[in-house]
C-alpha cells in the first residue's frame, strides 16, 4: 500500500520557508543583542575615559567642553549611541565640593541620557543607557606640566 503524495506535495517547502524564517529571527536578535552589549561597554569606557582626562587635565570650563567632544567623538564611533545637541549627558564632578585645581582629591564623571538604536530590519528599536559613573583619583590637573603642554589635555 502506497500512501498518497499528490495531498503532501510542497509541504516541505513551507516546512523549510517556515523553520528559517524561526531561524533568521532569532539569529537577529542574538546579533542586535551582541552590538547592544558592545554599545552598553563603550558607554563605560566613555566614562572611564572622561574621569581619567577630567583628573589630568584643569578644571575650566573650556577644558570640560574639550574632554566633552573627545568623548563624544568615542561615543559616536560606534554609530548607535544617540546623543543629539544635548550637553547634560555628560556631568563633571569635583570632590570635595567647591574645591579648587589644587585641592581636589577625586573627579567623577557620569554618563546618562543615552538611547542605543538597533537596527533591526522592520523596526527601529531605541533602548535607554543605563546610567555609569566612573571615578578617578586626582593626579596632575594642569594643563601645563614641567613646562610643557599636557599632551592629554589639547
Amino acid at each position: 500500500m502506497r500512501a498518497p503524495t499528490r495531498q503532501q506535495t510542497g509541504s516541505a517547502v513551507v516546512e523549510f520557508a517556515l523553520s528559517l524564517t524561526v531561524f533568521f529571527m532569532a539569529m537577529i536578535g542574538v546579533i542586535e543583542f551582541s552590538r547592544f552589549m558592545l554599545v552598553v561597554n563603550t558607554a563605560v569606557e566613555a566614562s572611564r575615559l572622561a574621569s581619567r582626562l577630567a583628573s589630568v587635565c584643569d578644571t575650566s570650563a573650556l577644558q570640560q567642553a574639550r574632554i566633552r567632544a573627545r568623548v563624544l567623538y568615542f561615543v559616536e564611533a560606534s554609530g548607535q549611541i544617540l546623543v543629539g545637541t544635548r550637553s547634560d549627558w555628560l556631568v563633571f564632578t569635583y570632590s570635595p565640593a567647591n574645591c579648587t585645581q589644587s585641592n581636589c582629591t577625586l573627579v567623577e564623571a557620569s554618563l546618562s541620557n543615552l538611547q542605543a538604536q538597533l537596527l533591526i530590519p522592520v523596526s527601529a528599536i531605541t533602548l535607554p543607557i543605563p546610567a555609569y559613573r566612573s571615578a578617578q583619583v586626582r593626579e596632575a590637573m594642569s594643563n601645563i606640566i614641567a613646562g610643557d603642554m599636557n599632551s592629554a589635555c589639547r
